[in-house]
């Protein structure tokens, strides 16, 4: 079962350490260490002193699983998705889920950078003196660093191959499989934190399962539903910081700090799958299915099954003859 421990170190490796909080969507100041700054801290002249700031919001629509050439070709040739990925939870506490990653649309995407555009651009001209032309510049090198991370690029860094399923359909084929019939909870199962990813976890589960009875019903700060309609609420949206400076001589800049990088934010769909019955058949087929481009710094991540884009699509028409690439896939979600 869950601990009370405020935070737990789940495993070190050479990508550094996995820590996981249960029951809680941690904020990036409840953890208190090097590299966790929300989006408001970059509002200010001290990002030491972060303000509160209002969290950009995104409709989660689809889910995505992504996965490599090896992972894809399995799950093709059975036409569903059966295995499960176990995730250590707690001490000597492991549980078998099947994990899916949100999906943020692109025009959202537009329509909240125009927003922090107008949020940037109103503080500075409230903070500086600069002339129209210099407000210009100094906005837009500002904005850049939001909306910004992982989990808004094309790229991938876990695989070429990306499965989309619409989140109501995921959860009604859930409800059909695992639940037999009824409707699923949804629970905040915890925080996982990462060198530079921070990953709120919801965890989906048949009702009464007495393993989940101590995590809190959603909604959380993070992840909200009502009804059918479910809304994303990252806290960091970029994955660097640029700061406003004032120069010696009265003139304003845009610098990057030293160092530079900071935590990024994504949530994570972890699909319960008890252990009598480890499998969640949900069907996946070719029209499910699209060709990522990988993050060519994670060619040596194991199992080493890095494809370059057309080295993956001719993979995928070996897999889906006649059937073409119509759009540009955003992927962020690991097999955790």
């Amino acid at each position: 079962m869950f601990t009370n421990a405020r935070w737990q170190r789940i495993k070190s490796g050479f990508r550094g350490p996995e820590d996981f909080y249960p029951l809680r969507h941690v904020t990036h100041r409840e953890w208190g260490r090097g590299f966790t700054l929300p989006d408001s801290a970059l509002l200010g002249i001290n990002i030491d002193i972060p303000r509160e700031g209002k969290r950009s919001a995104f409709s989660i629509t689809n889910l995505i699983h992504v996965t490599d050439k090896n992972g894809v070709q399995g799950i093709l040739t059975d036409q569903c998705l059966k295995k499960a990925n176990i995730k250590q939870i707690g001490e000597e506490l492991k549980v078998r889920f099947s994990w899916w990653g949100v999906q943020v649309n692109q025009e959202e995407m537009e329509v909240q950078r125009e927003v922090q555009r107008e949020r940037v651009g109103k503080w500075l001209s409230q903070t500086t003196e600069a002339s129209p032309q210099d407000l210009e510049g100094l906005r837009d090198s500002l904005v850049e660093q939001y909306i910004s991370s992982p989990a808004f690029l094309e790229k991938s860094n876990y695989g070429n191959f990306k499965f989309t399923y619409n989140v109501n359909d995921l959860i009604a084929e859930y409800r059909k499989t695992v639940c037999q019939g009824k409707d699923p909870a949804f629970s905040v199962l915890g925080t996982f934190k990462y060198n530079l990813e921070i990953m709120h976890t919801v965890a989906v589960h048949p009702p009464g399962v007495k393993l989940f009875e101590r995590c809190p019903p959603l909604p959380s700060e993070v992840v909200s539903r009502e009804g059918t309609n479910w809304t994303w609420s990252p806290e960091s949206t970029g994955s660097e910081v640029r700061v406003l400076r004032e120069g010696g001589d009265g003139a304003w800049r845009v610098d990057d700090c030293y160092p530079d990088l900071r935590c990024w934010d994504f949530v994570s769909f972890a699909f319960y799958l008890p252990d009598e019955k480890p499998e969640f058949p949900v069907p996946l087929e070719c029209k499910h299915l699209t060709v990522c481009e990988m993050e060519w710094s994670q060619r040596f991540r194991p199992p080493y099954t890095y494809m370059s884009r057309d080295e993956a699509e001719e993979f995928y028409q070996s897999l889906c003859p006649g059937c073409p690439q119509k759009h540009t896939c955003f992927c962020l979600c690991e097999l955790h």
